[in-house]
């Protein structure tokens, strides 16, 4: 099957990148051994090398009730309290009282030991502990590249923060309020790592006021049809930036598995952040729109959620993710028409091409969204675009 142990970090980026060509392969097929083979490798290096720490409390719940498709509605009448109570806790305006935390040990299984955690995503600068960061790769994306990552730990991610403009978090209230979708296997202190890099990157950008009233289903529908240019998603970057709206990329840190975030900085400046964890053209386009969508539906306010970070293979259990979701697909193609279309049945390229030329978008996009109802990727696998969107970024795609 020509696969080496994983013994170090070259193995280890190795093994990433042949896991990412591989994913979606049939299981009992010569692909989907191999892809069994390197998860099982990659998990025992990570576990290993780089262990992850445990969840937070509220991290813990919300990750419980997305797995199980549970609403804060559903929740509340589970344990018998009321919604509003609900919503101050998973907001973090209300502690989790040991009452609850018997009842959420009973209805959902999570562990006592975790629930009482008294700790946000990142404990007080007091307590911090610098080396839970990932120091080698902020180091090579240029933050403090002056410091030793084996004994400057505290100078590195300081150096990161200065960039990024932010004070170490003290407390819930101020932490990076995040949505729902993520893998339960994502390192906080990674994905805060990179929302740090997003927010300097942000900085570094020069911008315009936002146009009141811009983001809306006809907007979204315009970047969708930027698609059909070469360079579509190094327009787009202008095209929303004239409309006072940031996009950065930014990608993702090893031990995560985002595909971009929406957020709102202090100044009220609207931003997305994309990871181009998978390099593909439909993939792109989805994953922009979905985050715009966050957006243009209110969802990230600068108030009580501050960013929605996302991983797109984790299913949408929450309101606001399906309903971005929903109206990233609608922008890209109406439903009336993508009910009637001949090209969602027939999965030909042909007829994904005829659809795509009618509505202005490339086609990448309509065989994606067909792999993605049908849950197969191995489906049109020529027709997504692989390898065309990261070369447009050659300059942000660190190694």
């Amino acid at each position: 099957m020509d696969i080496r142990p994983v013994k170090n970090e070259t193995d280890y980026d190795a093994a990433l990148a042949a896991i990412e060509k591989l994913w979606g392969a049939a299981s009992g097929t010569h692909e989907g051994d191999r892809l069994d083979v390197l998860l099982t490798l990659v998990a025992a290096y990570e576990s290993e090398h780089h262990p992850v720490p445990p969840p937070s409390p509220l991290d813990a719940v919300r990750f419980v009730m997305e797995q199980k498709g549970m609403s804060q509605a559903d929740l509340a009448r589970m344990i018998g309290v009321s919604k509003s109570k609900i919503s101050e806790v998973l907001h973090g305006k209300r502690p989790i009282t040991l009452s609850l935390v018997r009842a959420l040990k009973r209805h959902l299984g999570i562990p006592a030991d975790i629930l009482v955690a008294e700790r946000c995503a990142l404990p007080d600068d007091r307590n911090l502990d610098w080396r839970l960061f990932p120091l080698k790769e902020i180091v090579r994306r240029g933050y403090g590249a002056q410091y030793d990552p084996k004994t400057q730990a505290e100078e590195i991610v300081r150096a990161l923060m200065a960039q990024a403009g932010e004070a170490p978090p003290c407390d819930e209230a101020v932490c990076f309020r995040q949505g729902l979708r993520r893998s339960g296997k994502d390192d906080p202190h990674a994905v805060q790592a990179w929302l740090w890099c997003v927010q300097a990157a942000v900085r570094g950008r020069e911008r315009v006021r936002r146009t009141p009233g811009v983001l809306d289903a006809d907007f979204l529908n315009r970047v969708a049809r930027l698609s059909i240019l070469p360079n579509g998603p190094q327009v787009a970057v202008d095209f929303l930036l004239a409309k006072g709206i940031v996009l950065v990329v930014v990608p993702h840190f090893k031990r995560t598995y985002l595909d971009g975030a929406a957020l709102v900085t202090a100044d009220g400046t609207p931003v997305v952040a994309l990871t181009l964890r998978y390099d593909r053209i439909d993939y792109f386009w989805f994953t922009l729109l979905h985050e715009l969508a966050h957006l243009a539906l209110n969802h990230v306010s600068g108030d009580n959620v501050r960013c929605i970070v996302d991983d797109l293979d984790v299913s949408a259990g929450d309101d606001r993710e399906r309903a971005a979701d929903a109206a990233a697909l609608d922008a890209q193609i109406p439903p009336d028409i993508w009910k009637k279309s001949g090209a969602r049945t027939a999965r030909r390229p042909e007829a994904i091409r005829k659809l795509a030329w009618e509505q202005d978008i490339h086609p990448a996009i309509i065989a994606g969204r067909i792999r993605r109802e049908q849950q197969d990727y191995r489906l049109l696998s020529r027709e997504v675009g692989h390898g065309e969107v990261r070369k447009l970024f050659p300059a942000l795609m660190v190694p």
